[in-house]
């Protein structure tokens, strides 16, 4: 499958997600979200769940090319902990990888991807359990290494749900961790997008304090706009950003305009929705209050597009636009930012 400018990614998700009322009633959390989750039907333990997820670092698309391998594995890695982060009430329990590398490259570089992978996957007690490695065909063109790992996790407490992407509630605080943009040098392709620590720890101190109080969430891959894009489609909301809210990063204060901040992407922060009182500080990470979650159609947004189920609205110049789709689309390394007509 190749992506042009008919078919771009959202759609081609939308057609997969329609597939899924056909699914066993034991697919508890379906394509959609960060992970899936199915029961095990074992017999013996109605609450035994377990969560799946997958997530691939493909050189030239999410590091740089010709980059140290280890740096392709530890992101493959590091990806698939984040979607574990942003269930809320997960922990990871062991990892699978599929690598696949150009026929010439040396063993040394292969050894060091595996070292990444497997070191990682350690620190994260994500243990890498099995998996496959292949080459490309001698004629083949690809010269990029493409590193893909699956992820096992289970809920922290069961008899509380995870959080999914279908949970805003309309009055729902919407909040992110840490700081957004420029986790991407958009000269070398470094940054911070290949060293972070995904916010497991976080995530598990806010679902114990919020508890039922906590509504959606989502991990910080796409962009800021675009994520929650997918938190109000999928809850059939809109939301109202406060831009001037948004916790910039330092390198992009004063430096980046804040519309083109939120649509980098890479950041593996995470966003939930939440009601009453949320903490400001978690494990020591900031926490930022920075919009609320509407009813699509509420009154304050005349403009059609930005008052939609899935709007993602914030006013500039006076004016209310949605930024739903201002982010960063993996497949084409391409970036999207919102426009004030």
């Amino acid at each position: 499958m190749f992506f042009g400018d008919v078919m771009r990614e959202f759609a081609l998700l939308q057609r997969i997600f329609a597939a899924n009322p056909r699914l066993p009633a034991s697919v508890l959390v379906p394509p959609g979200d960060d992970m899936a989750e199915i029961r095990l039907e074992d017999g013996t333990n109605d609450d035994a769940t377990i969560l799946i997820a997958a997530d691939s670092a493909i050189e030239g698309r999410h590091t740089p090319l010709g980059c140290d391998p280890y740096l392709i594995g530890k992101k493959a890695v590091l990806r698939n902990v984040s979607d574990v982060a942003a269930m809320m009430n997960a922990r990871p329990l062991a990892t699978v990888a599929c690598v696949t590398v150009p026929s010439a490259t040396s063993e040394e570089r292969v050894w060091r991807l595996c070292e990444g992978l497997r070191e990682t996957a350690e620190r994260w007690n994500a243990p890498l359990i099995g998996g496959d490695l292949a080459t490309f065909a001698r004629s083949s063109q690809c010269d990029t290494i493409i590193a893909s790992v699956t992820i096992l996790a289970t809920r922290v407490d069961r008899t509380r749900p995870v959080a999914t992407r279908r949970d805003a509630r309309v009055g729902d605080g919407v909040y992110v961790t840490g700081a957004i943009g420029g986790a991407w040098d958009r000269v070398t392709g470094l940054g911070r997008h290949l060293d972070f620590t995904p916010r497991v720890q976080v995530a598990g101190d806010i679902a114990a304090v919020l508890r039922e109080r906590l509504g959606a969430a989502i991990d910080l891959s796409d962009g800021l706009g675009r994520d929650l894009g997918h938190i109000a489609r999928m809850s059939r909301v809109a939301i109202k950003l406060d831009l001037e809210a948004i916790p910039l990063h330092a390198s992009v204060v004063g430096v980046r305009d804040p519309l083109e901040a939120i649509a980098d992407g890479e950041d593996y922060e995470l966003a939930f929705t939440a009601r009453g009182d949320v903490p400001t500080h978690v494990a020591g990470v900031p926490i930022t209050r920075v919009g609320t979650v509407c009813a699509a159609g509420y009154a304050e947004i005349s403009e059609r597009e930005a008052h939609a189920i899935g709007a993602v609205a914030v006013e500039v110049h006076g004016r209310m636009i949605d930024v739903s789709h201002a982010g960063h689309e993996h497949h084409s390394g391409e970036q999207k930012s919102g426009e004030a007509p």
